[in-house]
């Protein structure tokens, strides 16, 4: 569908949208209509061919991938719009600089035109009317050049707040394209990035880097009792105690899913292994109810691993270690952490979620 809108096509697209969510057993959030209603007009092709192959084969739409493709398809299109009119704001604000700067220099020159004249003339004038006229004149240019150089003061001035009005709208335009939708913590883009930079400032000065990936158990037993939006309460509960424990300048992200990682420069294997205690034993002690009829969730619990980054490591082989201790945790009975070195105890017939 190209073109825009009338008020009726809008509306009955929006209506389909919400039919199809509602079949489908997705909750009708903010990310998932945008998604629904450019799948239900066509206006996004390979946002459609992702969606109608998994109802082709009858798989579920799943948070993450329906995440994943807001991100992809909404959330550039924003951070690429922003882009966009800053950049064209730019260029309107320098425009009127450079137009400011040439009118100065214009009349900087006449400026200068007007004292060389009047020296010239100085030796011919001999009477009084005379030199009260050449003062006069040297006056009233001196007075239009101390308005032409306000006036360039305040131009300058109004466009540095602009410049600073436009950065501060691309940043929290990067910011919101960095933070997941559900927890208000970082996103995976965000946690990618802060791994690669962990890794090479830890290459570079030396200094530990850490990583804990956290899982949380049976989460599809919570989910499929429950239902979505109480597994959203709890995802938002577990990323709000480890936003809490881990310390500033630790980077806490949603890594998909029920999974989160914590990405910990300068911070020892140690030193990570504590904090995931202190998180796992917080979590442990908290019990939920479910915000809609206040009814016992129970305690919620989740498993963790912690490594420490080698060097000249690449991230993959980080993450991959990590994501072998947590899934140690959960081989061992879950709600535990597992950091490098840790044994596994021979125990037989325990499966992993």
């Amino acid at each position: 569908m190209n073109g825009r809108l009338h008020a009726a096509e809008g509306i009955e697209i929006g209506r389909k949208a919400l039919d199809l969510m509602a079949s489908l057993g997705l909750v009708p959030t903010p990310h998932n209509y945008a998604v629904f209603t450019a799948y239900v007009s066509d206006t996004i092709p390979e946002l459609c061919t992702v969606i109608q192959s998994h109802i082709d084969r009858d798989q579920p739409l799943s948070s993450e991938l329906l995440e994943d493709l807001y991100d992809t398809h909404f959330s550039f299109k924003r951070i690429q719009s922003a882009v966009l009119d800053a950049g064209g704001a730019m260029s309107r604000e320098l425009g009127s600089v450079v137009q400011t700067l040439q009118d100065a220099e214009r009349d900087t020159a006449a400026y200068g035109a007007e004292l060389a004249g009047a020296t010239g003339r100085l030796d011919k004038v001999t009477d009084a009317t005379g030199i009260k006229q050449m003062v006069e004149g040297l006056v009233a240019a001196t007075a239009r050049m101390q308005r032409r150089s306000r006036d360039l003061e305040r131009r300058l001035q109004e466009t540095s707040q602009e410049v600073n009005q436009l950065r501060s709208n691309l940043e929290k335009v990067r910011e919101e394209a960095m933070t997941d939708a559900l927890t208000g913590i970082a996103n995976r883009k965000r946690f990618d990035e802060s791994m690669r930079k962990s890794r090479r400032d830890a290459d570079l000065n030396g200094t530990p880097f850490s990583l804990v990936l956290c899982d949380i158990d049976h989460f599809k037993r919570f989910n499929d009792t429950w239902g979505h939006q109480t597994g959203d309460q709890i995802i938002r509960f577990v990323s709000a105690c480890l936003a809490r424990y881990a310390s500033d300048h630790h980077v806490v992200a949603r890594y998909g899913g029920e999974e989160f990682g914590i990405v910990m420069p300068n911070t020892s294997l140690e030193d990570a292994k504590a904090i995931a205690e202190k998180i796992r034993n917080v979590v442990e002690s908290k019990r939920l109810l479910r915000k809609s009829t206040n009814e016992d969730l129970g305690n919620i619990t989740i498993s963790m691993g912690v490594s420490q980054f080698r060097p000249s490591e690449v991230v993959e082989c980080l993450i991959e270690r990590c994501d072998a201790n947590l899934y140690k945790s959960k081989q061992n009975g879950r709600n535990r952490v597992t950091m490098d070195g840790d044994a596994l105890p021979n125990r037989q017939g325990i499966a992993a979620a």
